[in-house]
């Protein structure tokens, strides 16, 4: 299954579930902008890339920017919709690999949330780097999040448990191929008192941190910063003087 169908027919109808209460996850969004001070100084605009729910499309609104959200599925689309109203907050339906679609000034990038790895292959990562360098404006930046899954689980650590309450059940396993890992998302949701489970899977590349910050170099950028928050490494990179 590709990945937005993995989305469209599976995991979107409970992503805003599985990734917490909103509100403290985005104040967590905003606090690392704000540490990295990520901040509008041009033209204010901001591409927010596999923009989900809206967890760092609020964020960067209320930092000040005017935020274009890409996303492939109109359900999360929607969600983050209803999140924004009233903010300077613009919705694309697209796919990030497909620059095309979203092209345009911006001097703030984003791809965060582990999208940098749905994408088909490194070689189409290091294409889009370099075509994000292009959208952006003189110092702008490109910030992005990913797992770096280079690093094999194996035996029982392949099953990660992800949420649980009283009526449903994520669970996460692995499967490991050179260049990528198969997802499979595993949901047992109670219906009408029985148990239904829900089985999807999709694949992630396993880009490693060294690999994708030469990517950024090669195309220009200076890789500012590097930090780990729980297993995801974070990079803020800007666009160098030309």
């Amino acid at each position: 299954m590709s990945v937005k169908s993995h989305y469209d027919n599976h995991l979107a109808a409970f992503y805003a579930w599985m990734t917490g209460n909103f509100e403290t996850k985005q104040k967590e969004q905003e606090a690392y902008f704000v540490s990295k001070h990520i901040a509008p100084f041009a033209n204010q605009a901001a591409i927010d890339l596999g923009a989900g729910h809206g967890l760092q499309t609020v964020s960067l609104a209320n930092l000040g920017y005017t935020v274009y959200a890409v996303d492939f599925n109109q359900h999360l689309l929607s969600e983050l919709n209803a999140r924004t109203k009233g903010r300077p907050v613009r919705t694309v339906l697209g796919n990030i690999a497909n620059s095309s679609q979203y092209s345009m000034e911006a001097e703030l990038i984003v791809c965060m949330g582990d999208t940098l790895t749905h994408l088909d292959s490194p070689e189409q990562v290091s294409v889009l780097i370099r075509e994000w360098y292009n959208m952006l404006l003189h110092k702008g930046k490109l910030v992005l999040s990913f797992r770096d899954l280079t690093q094999a689980l194996e035996n029982e650590e392949r099953f990660i448990p992800v949420k649980a309450d009283d009526d449903r059940i994520h669970t996460c396993f692995l499967e490991y191929f050179p260049g990528f890992v198969r997802v499979f998302d595993m949901l047992l949701e109670k219906q009408s008192g029985q148990w239904i489970q829900k089985v999807s899977s999709y694949q992630k590349l396993r880009l490693g941190v060294e690999q994708v910050k030469m990517m950024l170099t090669a195309a220009g950028f200076f890789v500012h910063d590097h930090e780990v928050i729980s297993r995801m490494h974070y990079l803020v990179a800007i666009k160098r003087n030309e």
